[in-house]
């Protein structure tokens, strides 16, 4: 009994929805605490800056993370060196290049900008360069399949900003300003932490070479179109919503984002694991594999979801008020809108993996542009037209539906295999040998 308990803790699918689970609990401590601490156009204004903030870090992520997997997942050691060395060699090229291209936009617009947006950009290079390293391990440890230390950098990140929100909160000196400070405090100490047990590799830059450069970057250039235009969905409702109406209704629209973290645990958790199975499988050029996979994936996280979904659609009043206050219960219908519409985040996050890792990212950032184009059209002739919170979201429920039935097409004259059928069938075998395994747990335990 013990050896299997054992089993279950050290399995990487359970060490992965683990590190999830951590950044989404800690996220929604914070996020509360935040809520109830600063204005609502304050913390509108917060809001906005993570989010330009994570679309610099996005872009980062899109031109390094798929690329370290794929060509670095079963291969030789020596390979792997290569690639990890020139993955670093451009992550360092690129995150100068945001800390010069935001003096420039700090020099440039000042006039256009606010003082709470002069002193943001001034720390948007600086918060990059010191992400840096944990970002960097945190991807070389998923191609390597160690999820169980991923754990201990989201754990230390996102706790120690609680925990200096904590702080602020009992000095009383919660402010957009110490905020900053505490959250790129945090990003310090992790990569530190990451530096110190070596998991960033970064003795790997020697080893780095001109071909393995190259081929990183053409690859890494095209899933940043994709990564970077999907990043964008949420940013340009975000910017709508500022512009058109105010940024208390950024703040409002942030309440759903917070609520689908329940299903973005699950997503995560299963996406990070399937990059390196359905790459492996596809550099076999095992194909059928690749569609095994990926039915057998967004099968079991579709029929995972339903439960939480229906749980947040009866307690949604309920919950707002716990997560935020009454104040923010104008997003009720929102979150309805974004659960209903989540029934389809599984088939559209891993028909995106899967066009990457079977070396179709051209069609995956058509598909996220597109997507991105309409949202814009629709986001502002439907605020133009109602001035409603609401419709954004309804922009925002249309344009996945759009995506799924786009890239699913693509997918299917790339790998035959993949139908609804097989979709369901593999969902439903994976779903049920997990709760078979669950259950011979509790049988054993007792």
């Amino acid at each position: 009994m013990a050896f299997k308990f054992l089993s279950i803790l050290r399995n990487r699918h359970f060490h992965s929805l683990l590190g999830n689970m951590i950044m989404a609990f800690f996220n929604v401590l914070s996020f509360a605490l935040l809520v109830r601490t600063l204005s609502l156009s304050a913390f509108g204004e917060w809001v906005m800056f993570l989010a330009t903030y994570s679309i610099l870090d996005q872009v980062r992520t899109a031109m390094l993370q798929s690329g370290i997997i794929k060509f670095g997942a079963g291969v030789d050691e020596t390979t792997s060196r290569q690639v990890t060395g020139a993955a670093w060699y451009i992550s360092l090229l690129v995150t100068l290049s945001f800390a010069v291209l935001s003096l420039i936009v700090y020099a440039a617009a000042y006039p256009w900008f606010s003082p709470t947006w002069h002193f943001f950009l001034g720390w948007l290079g600086i918060m990059t360069l010191l992400s840096l390293p944990f970002n960097f391990a945190t991807w070389v440890l998923q191609a390597n399949h160690r999820f169980d230390k991923i754990v201990q950098v989201r754990f230390l990140q996102n706790g120690s900003f609680l925990v200096f929100l904590g702080v602020l909160f009992f000095l009383q000196q919660i402010n957009l300003h110490n905020v900053l400070y505490a959250y790129s405090l945090s990003l310090l100490i992790t990569s530190v932490y990451c530096m110190f047990f070596k998991w960033t590799a970064l003795n790997t830059m020697a080893a780095r070479t001109r071909q393995q450069v190259k081929d990183m970057y053409r690859y890494g250039r095209l899933i940043v179109g994709s990564m970077v235009s999907s990043s964008l969905l949420n940013y340009s409702d975000n910017l709508v919503l500022r512009t058109m109406i105010n940024p208390a209704a950024v703040a409002i629209y942030s309440i759903p984002q917070k609520f689908m973290e329940v299903i973005e645990i699950m997503l995560r958790s299963f996406v990070a694991t399937s990059q390196p199975t359905i790459s492996g499988a596809a550099n076999r050029n095992d194909w059928q594999g690749v569609a095994q996979a990926f039915s057998k994936y967004t099968g079991a996280v579709t029929l995972l979801i339903l439960p939480f979904v229906v749980g947040l659609l009866l307690f949604t009043k309920p919950l707002i008020v716990i997560l935020a206050a009454k104040a923010y219960l104008p997003a009720t219908d929102i979150v309805r809108i974004f659960l209903l519409s989540a029934i389809l985040y599984p088939i559209d996050r891993f028909i995106g993996v899967t066009l990457d890792m079977i070396n179709k990212p051209l069609i995956n950032f058509y598909k996220n542009l597109l997507k991105l184009v309409l949202n814009v059209i629709l986001d502002i002739t439907l605020v133009l037209l109602f001035t409603d919170i609401r419709s954004v979201a309804i922009a925002s429920s249309l344009n996945l539906l759009f995506a799924v039935i786009f890239g699913y097409y693509f997918l299917r004259r790339s790998l035959p295999g993949v139908t609804i059928k097989s979709i369901w069938i593999n969902g439903w075998q994976e779903c049920k040998g997990l709760l078979q395994k669950i259950k011979v747990f509790r049988l054993q335990y007792k």
